[in-house]
């Protein structure tokens, strides 16, 4: 029997494995994740890559989907190519959090402390447990669970009876012995803030005693091959008898690889405090638990209250830390969310302020310290390049930014050739071609004879197709385009995101106009072009471009945030029951409103 053995190639390591099977299934195996919008079923061809030895013949599905050029390159889809033998591919490392992250200037207040003990040894006249002789000297009893109890004698021994107790206070009347060290460590105090978004994971190590950040990383979420979106996840889970189980446990890989990416100079063992925010499905299928009840009517979450649970029980790999899980404001509005009203201030604030995460799944609050509304605003993976023909997440050779002129102009992520658009290049692109008319307000991308003499001769050659199937050209060599699909793909999106808008400002009873300031989170929130958002009719035209802030992954700044401190910890389980989460289908007006917020009229 031939020998089927797949090496991946990724940040400059090796992973190699041994099965028969597809190598978007062979990646997963290793820990790595090849893009994977549509689960595996070969619609979205995102898992492409160019395996380098004896693979399988293309496909019928390969045959339909990729052209002749890239199967003459080599070109596969991941979910139908298999091995025949010893075989390399490479994935390319992708930026998934590009730029920084607003800044809100944190006191650290652990909720743990470490205490130096110097112990009178074990004697024959000194009778003392040993977990007796540690009470005594820290003057009161404390909780100690099996395991730290079993490292405990090897521990002082080891240390002559000297020794640094790491110490948990969790608000029950005893506090808890998370670890005990030889001698004096208690100027090593480390935590780790996540935020596991549907697309990726970013994670900040951070030292508790000083708030300073050591180490932060970002990965593809290891759920990527079972769908782009929240639902398709959903359903794996509901439709396997190990959906659950396989979702659960490709997360928590993701967690482990980031933790090994943040402890390169840093022991695990050391860390003794971490926070998680997501969405409620992220939740729900980080702890284990089913996402059934939140995919199905009448829609609600399993739990929404904060949990601290052992890392180790999760099968995250840091021996003695608490794992914290922010509690959740609702059904499709989760402890991201959450974390993002406080790292804006928006709970503080005696103005009136809107805070938009853009992703997969679009969150927004509207409100001041006085009533917080949030919903959540289904806008699909569009502005993360997917479902967009040429669509890409933010790696180089993206095209993020485009002006048309006399001709077009694109610029790419690291000045590369392009090889597609992401999210803010979408946005670019599709404003310009508003504003010069090319498509119309309904979304239409109109026929080249249409726009006879209304365009410069080389923007027009831009139009190629014929009769619905137009496409414009942002660049000849590589070629990449924007179809018709892809404009309407894009119209959804932003139509779903202003249509969310809309409503809050309507159940709150503001104006747009009264907005103050409005902040968009996440990478994209983060990079696309104020004006181009507005153009497109992302953002009521009420607002001006100067109240438009881009705040970076503001989600994992307030994971950060509740990381340093007790009191804000507090603060975000109070906050979390004052937010009003209101559920978009019921309002009366919904269809009408959506319906209008799809136009690119300004």
């Amino acid at each position: 029997m031939v020998e089927r053995r797949a090496t991946f190639i990724s940040r400059g390591s090796r992973f190699s494995t041994e099965a028969d099977a597809s190598f978007l299934e062979l990646a997963r195996l290793v820990g790595l994740s090849l893009p994977s919008l549509c689960g595996g079923r070969g619609k979205c061809t995102k898992c492409r890559c160019q395996p380098q030895g004896p693979v399988t013949e293309p496909s019928p599905l390969e045959l339909e989907m990729l052209t002749e050029q890239e199967l003459a390159r080599g070109i596969r889809l991941g979910c139908q190519a298999r091995p025949l033998g010893e075989v390399e591919v490479v994935i390319e490392e992708e930026v998934l959090e590009k730029g920084g992250y607003i800044e809100v200037a944190i006191e650290p207040e652990p909720l743990l402390r470490k205490v130096y003990l110097e112990l009178p040894a074990a004697a024959l006249h000194d009778d003392l447990s040993d977990l007796e002789r540690l009470q005594k000297a820290l003057g009161k009893p404390v909780r100690v669970d099996l395991e730290v109890l079993r490292a405990l004698p090897s521990t002082l021994r080891q240390g002559g009876f000297r020794a640094t107790a790491t110490l948990w206070d969790h608000g029950d009347v005893r506090e808890e012995l998370l670890a005990i060290e030889t001698g004096d460590t208690r100027d090593r105090a480390y935590g780790l803030a996540f935020d596991i978004g549907t697309t990726s994971v970013v994670g900040y190590l951070l030292d508790l005693l000083s708030g300073k950040e050591i180490a932060r990383s970002s990965r593809l979420n290891g759920q990527q091959p079972w769908g782009a979106d929240v639902l398709s996840r959903a359903s794996h889970a509901l439709e396997k008898a190990q959906g659950v189980a396989d979702l659960q446990a490709a997360v928590v890989g993701t967690l482990n690889q980031i933790i090994a990416d943040c402890c390169t100079s840093v022991d695990p063992r050391s860390v003794y405090y971490m926070t998680v925010v997501g969405n409620s499905i992220m939740h729900h299928l980080a702890l284990g638990i089913t996402p059934t009840t939140i995919a199905l009517s009448p829609y609600v979450p399993v739990t929404r209250d904060g949990m601290t649970l052992r890392a180790a029980d999760l099968g995250i790999a840091l021996p003695n830390a608490r794992v914290h899980f922010l509690p959740l404001i609702g059904a499709y509005v989760g402890a991201d969310t959450l974390a993002v009203i406080m790292a804006t201030g928006l709970d503080e604030s005696d103005e009136i302020q809107l805070a938009v995460d853009i992703g997969t799944n679009g969150e927004m609050a509207l409100g001041s310290r006085g009533h917080i509304l949030a919903c959540s605003a289904p806008a699909g993976p569009a502005f993360e390049g997917a479902e967009i023909r040429q669509g890409m997440r933010a790696s180089a050779g993206a095209i993020d930014r485009v002006r048309i002129l006399e001709d077009v102009r694109v610029w790419t992520i690291g000045d590369a050739p392009p090889k597609g658009i992401c999210g803010s290049g979408l946005i670019d692109a599709l404003a310009q071609m508003v504003r010069r008319g090319i498509v119309d307000v309904g979304g239409r991308l109109l026929p080249r004879p249409d726009l006879e003499g209304r365009l410069p001769p080389k923007v027009l050659e831009r139009i190629v197709g014929q009769e619905y199937t137009w496409e414009f050209v942002l660049s000849w060599d590589p070629y990449v385009a924007i179809t018709q699909d892809d404009v309407r793909q894009l119209q959804l999106a932003k139509g779903t995101i202003l249509c969310g808008v809309r409503i809050l400002l309507e159940e709150l009873g503001v104006a747009a106009s009264q907005i103050a300031r409005v902040f968009l989170a996440g990478a994209f929130g983060n990079f696309v072009d104020k004006r181009s958002a507005l153009g497109v009719g992302m953002l009521p035209t009420a607002i001006r471009p100067e109240r438009i802030q881009g705040v970076g992954n503001a989600a994992g700044q307030g994971a950060r945030m509740t990381l340093l401190s007790k009191s804000i910890r507090r603060r975000a389980e109070a906050l979390a029951r004052r937010v009003e989460y209101f559920e978009l289908s019921k309002h009366p007006r919904f269809e009408e409103i959506f319906i209008e917020s799809l136009s690119f009229a300004p």
